[in-house]
């Protein structure tokens, strides 16, 4: 375990924004020695164990840090974090607590196709260049499991969509720590991109929180308990239901409104499902701001949207409840005036 433990302290001492020296030097610390080759877009990848492999294991090199370099990290209990002063904007277990994982998974030789993705930050470079342009690559592929998930109970079913089936994340679940269930509350990573070629795409709890920010924290209690049962998965017993060709990529906005967006929510009255797609919605926009802030603000820069105006919006809608927030929304989940 210390040994493990010192790897991943290694590992979070790297400040790795997309394509940086550090994230480059990274990967050829920690990933290059497993004997991974390199795809046209970046990826890292190898097969272990099966001449055709049936499931990919995912995760992604680069984090959401501003600059490059190295930065101090701290422990307290089971929670590795950054010093009260740091000037790092985020940790970056999100995502070496998904790498280490892989990595320990290779060395026990679990058999599998293992991508480290490229870009997964800066818009799902890496994944997408395979699905857009070398799709062949994910040929016989039937189950794509990332760990790049918040927490400690979620295997994903969903990602702004059905990605993978019920019954998928159950025995998935199975193989898991108790405390593990399906989620349908994902937003996005590399196996979301996947979801039209592959059966069943989900997504992992690796015990971190606060991503994004420099209150991350990551729990070594939990990804070590994770990689204990990672390193002992029988792929055999999860269960392929899900068909990529019979599902919907994420609801557009024309489908969120009248008869056809009641019939999703289990024939639920008019008020109620209008209510319930409003919740969804901004459960959805708190995601996104959460998971790409600088874009979020580059955008509503763009949209001539002032700091002061920005500001005076929020102080409105913290307001004593005179105006319910999700009232703001219009009947077709749009911001009214």
């Amino acid at each position: 375990m210390s040994n493990d433990l010192e790897m991943l302290k290694a590992m979070l001492s790297h400040r790795r924004p997309y394509g940086s020296k550090t994230e480059l030097a990274y990967i050829d610390r920690f990933i290059t020695p497993l004997g991974v080759q390199t795809d046209k877009f970046g990826n890292r990848f190898m097969i272990v164990g099966e001449e055709k492999p049936t499931i990919l294991w995912s995760s992604h090199t680069d984090s959401v840090h501003r600059d490059e370099g190295f930065q101090q990290i701290e422990m307290t209990g089971t929670k590795i974090h950054l010093p009260k002063k740091s000037k790092s904007n985020c940790l970056g277990a999100d995502d070496a607590g998904g790498n280490f994982i892989m990595i320990k998974m290779i060395e026990a030789k679990v058999p599998g196709l293992y991508v480290f993705h490229f870009g997964e930050e800066v818009g799902c470079k890496g994944s997408g260049g395979i699905a857009n342009e070398t799709p062949e690559f994910l040929d016989g592929i039937k189950a794509a499991i990332a760990f790049d998930r918040r927490g400690f109970t979620s295997v994903i079913t969903h990602q702004r969509g059905r990605t993978a089936s019920d019954t998928f994340g159950d025995s998935l679940a199975a193989q898991l720590p108790s405390r593990f269930k399906n989620d349908p509350t994902g937003v996005l990573t590399d196996t979301k991109i996947y979801m039209g070629i592959v059966p069943e795409c989900s997504n992992v709890s690796v015990g971190y929180e606060n991503e994004h920010t420099d209150r991350e924290t990551q729990c070594v209690q939990h990804l070590f308990e994770l990689r204990d049962h990672m390193v002992k998965i029988d792929g055999s017993k999860l269960v392929i239901e899900r068909d990529p060709k019979g599902e919907q990529s994420e609801p557009r906005r024309s489908s969120w409104s009248g008869s056809s967006a009641g019939s999703s929510f289990g024939g639920s009255s008019p008020l109620r499902t209008m209510r319930m797609l409003k919740q969804l919605r901004q459960r959805e926009l708190e995601d996104l701001v959460f998971k790409y802030p600088r874009q979020v603000a580059q955008y509503l820069a763009d949209s001539k949207v002032s700091p002061e105006e920005l500001d005076d919006a929020i102080y409105l809608i913290n307001r004593p409840r005179e105006r319910p927030f999700l009232d703001l929304f219009d009947d077709e989940g749009l911001l009214s005036a």
